[in-house]
């Protein structure tokens, strides 16, 4: 084992192999454990507490000795793997909890209770097991364990060790280099068993257990080992389990075990899992020393011109294979120049290309997910937000009709038209950063494709994890990390009214440490602390403050059905409308996974429309936000930033239109969506250079064009004795 890197390297050292060589040659040698206790009182080799690091030194003498440095005694006596050195256990069953309720609050007695005596070690070794997954109770470094108590009886059990070695999305998400993973490892503490009873069924109950222990958890281990941590890891195995419960805790998803034990690849075998990641302080970046996200700031148009584009927003994709890398950067390049033409007419007629665009789309490995389609896209999304204070990043679902592809596997029931009949197609949720002020689109940060199911029955006990909603606050915990990311850049997550949900701006409470703001159109007439008159009521009796025009985009027909008369196609136009603003508190709704949270206070922008021209439909929107309004300016900032997200509309429909992602002939879902992760960034610079156009007017035209492209536009504005600019 590799469990003290850093104690390893100062063994190394040239006085410290002295030192070492000169106790070795004593007139009486020292056993390996006498040894080991001497280097360390003369190396001064302690842990936080002061305590000598012995095992740990005695693992680094081992690894020298391997390594020729010198030779040490011979060990005293060989220990044999007999079960002698297993866990000692009950050898019967643990008690089973009596009459536990199914709603968590009903459950009397809830508690943590620290494994101290040996009666509690034997009781959780037991339940370890026999009834945990994994069938074994030993753990590895520094441990610390915990029984879930009640009055009904035990109910589980929690055990922590050293963390990995080496885990990439931990490691990939702290940013650190080796140096300070090396030294900061001890800082990082491995649940490595979580066990809430088979036969203990009540909903909620492991998110809250998840939650008693991340405010346990640091007081608890420093006071034992004199070493606060800083962050907890944990692995779920997806066979079995989906992470549900961390997700409910505010456990942060970084990635994927690669089939590896603690030592890496020297441990090889184990089944590929889900790494869950939960800080134990606000600022753990900080007391790492390392930047979360230290690339430079993009412009908006760099990188854009026709040759080049492809290879700063593909080029740097881990595929598993660079051949396949390149390759995406040719299909993309090829689509961009005739998005809305098909893929043998993007090939241009060569059957070797055709066929190597669709053997790259139906590759079966595992890192040609969407994500990591788009992780240079990302990234380079993430340096253009940089430059800009305030970034919008809107979330919106489009609705995709594929009934037209019988034989496409992995398709899910949709509504897509006005009738409101069922067709089968997918869904798209997306996340899209825009400029705040200009309007510019700066990337797709995120799409999360997915197969509707058929309505379930109503449940009001289902959590909203397992909601089709819960997209929502996926999106909107994307955002909160990139507010992290980028701490300099003021982050607003913005949705209409879909998002209008309590549990989106509950979670935002419950974080810690940098927060993306929420900017949501209100769909529900909420109840207020304090007061008999509803939320919109309440706006609506709120002092002027303003009479505005706003310019609200043009109105699709909308057909009638029997529960609705529909409604006329309208142009866009120009509205004059109403101000109000207010804070105001809102009552959590009386529903069982939210009646026990506290009210929320959140600041309201009220616009109502009051003389609308013939046909149309008045103007009438409610906005809550977490920014804080407390002056009309302010007010008329967010009703600016919320006229931004129809920026994601008008890219679904590029999408749509221009890219023509409905007509896409795939015959699986997984493939269909690997093609439509490629439109929407083509789409998305579609839509950035007709906007840079209007928006920068004296751009020279060569930083996106080439020079032929330069010359045909310069003839087309007859412009030829002046400097082509963007026209």
């Amino acid at each position: 084992m590799n469990l003290a890197l850093p104690i390893k390297q100062r063994l190394a050292e040239p006085a410290n192999v002295a030192v070492v060589l000169e106790l070795l040659t004593t007139k009486v040698p020292p056993t390996r454990n006498q040894l080991a206790k001497a280097v360390c009182r003369r190396l001064e080799l302690r842990d936080p507490k002061g305590d000598l690091q012995v095992a740990t030194t005695t693992q680094a003498l081992r690894d020298l000795e391997a390594q020729g440095h010198w030779t040490l005694p011979a060990p005293q006596g060989r220990r044999t793997p007999t079960r002698s050195n297993a866990p000692t256990r009950l050898h019967q069953r643990v008690p089973a909890a009596r009459g536990v309720p199914r709603q968590l609050e009903q459950i009397q007695g809830l508690q943590l209770v620290e494994v101290i005596t040996p009666a509690q070690v034997l009781i959780w070794n037991e339940l370890m097991f026999r009834e945990h997954p994994v069938r074994d109770a030993r753990l590895v470094g520094r441990q610390f364990r915990y029984l879930l108590a009640s009055d009904h009886g035990w109910l589980g059990g929690l055990g922590f060790g050293s963390a990995a070695l080496y885990l990439e999305g931990r490691d990939t998400w702290l940013g650190w280099s080796d140096a300070q993973r090396r030294a900061q490892l001890s800082r990082v503490i491995n649940m490595t068993r979580f066990l809430i009873r088979p036969a203990v069924d009540c909903p909620n109950l492991a998110s809250h257990v998840l939650g008693l222990c991340a405010r346990r958890i640091a007081p608890d281990f420093e006071r034992r080992y004199g070493l606060r941590p800083w962050l907890l890891e944990s692995f779920v195995d997806t066979k079995a389990y989906a992470g549900t419960c961390y997700q409910a805790a505010n456990w942060r998803k970084v990635g994927q075990t690669k089939g590896r034990g603690r030592n890496g690849a020297l441990d090889a075998g184990k089944s590929i899992k889900d790494v869950y990641l939960y800080p134990l302080v606000d600022d753990i970046h900080a007391r790492l020393g390392v930047e979360r996200f230290p690339w430079k700031a993009l412009e908006p148009h760099q990188g854009m011109d026709g040759a080049g584009w492809a290879e700063q927003e593909f080029g740097t994709c881990e595929l598993g294979d660079r051949r396949l890398t390149r390759r995406l950067v040719t299909i993309v390049g090829a689509e961009a120049a005739q998005p809305g033409a098909s893929h043998a007419q993007a090939a241009g007629g060569d059957p070797h290309q055709l066929k190597a665009y669709y053997r790259f789309l139906n590759n079966a490995a595992p890192e040609l997910d969407v994500a990591s389609l788009l992780q240079t896209h990302r990234t380079q999304t993430l340096r253009r937000m940089k430059r800009h204070p305030t970034v919008l990043i809107p979330q919106d679902t489009a609705d995709l009709n594929f009934s037209s592809r019988p034989h496409c596997a992995g398709l899910g029931q949709t509504t897509a038209n006005q009738t409101g009949a069922k067709t089968r197609g997918l869904k798209l949720h997306s996340s899209l950063a825009i400029e705040a002020e200009s309007g510019l689109p700066l990337g797709v940060l995120r799409l999360h494709g997915y197969a509707p199911e058929p309505a379930k029955g109503k449940d009001p006990h289902r959590p909203i994890e397992e909601k089709e909603s819960h997209r929502w606050l996926e999106a909107y915990q994307d955002a909160n990390a990139i507010a992290v990311l980028l701490p300099a850049t003021r982050i607003v997550s913005v949705a209409d009214r879909e998002g209008d949900m309590f549990e989106l701006f509950d979670y935002r409470r419950r974080q810690t440490g940098a927060k993306a703001d929420l900017l949501v159109r209100a769909k529900w007439d909420r109840c207020l602390e304090g007061s008999d008159a509803k939320l919109f009521a309440e706006l609506a009796a709120a002092p002027l403050a303003r009479t505005v025009k706003i310019t609200v985009p043009r109105q699709r027909e909308q057909l009638g059905k029997p529960s609705d008369p529909g409604r006329p196609g309208m142009p866009a136009r120009e509205a004059q409308v109403e101000v109000r603003y207010e804070e105001v508190t809102l009552s959590a709704p009386q529903k069982p996974q939210t009646r026990d949270c506290l009210p929320l206070r959140l600041w309201a922008i009220y616009l109502e429309e009051k003389n609308p021209p013939p046909d149309a439909t008045a103007v009438r929107w409610l906005l809550l936000t977490t920014v804080q309004v407390v002056s009309t300016k302010q007010a008329l900032r967010c009703l600016r930033w919320y006229c931004r997200r129809w920026r994601i509309e008008e890219w679904h429909r590029v999408m749509k239109s221009g890219c023509k992602i409905l007509e896409h002939q795939n015959h699986d879902a997984e493939v269909l969506l690997r093609a439509i992760a490629l439109d929407a960034v083509i789409a998305w610079r579609i839509m950035l250079l007709a906007l840079l156009g209007r928006t920068v007017p004296g751009l020279p035209c060569d930083l996106v064009f080439n020079p032929c492209e330069c010359e045909v536009l310069q003839l087309l504005t007859s412009k030829k004795n002046s400097p082509c600019m963007m026209p």
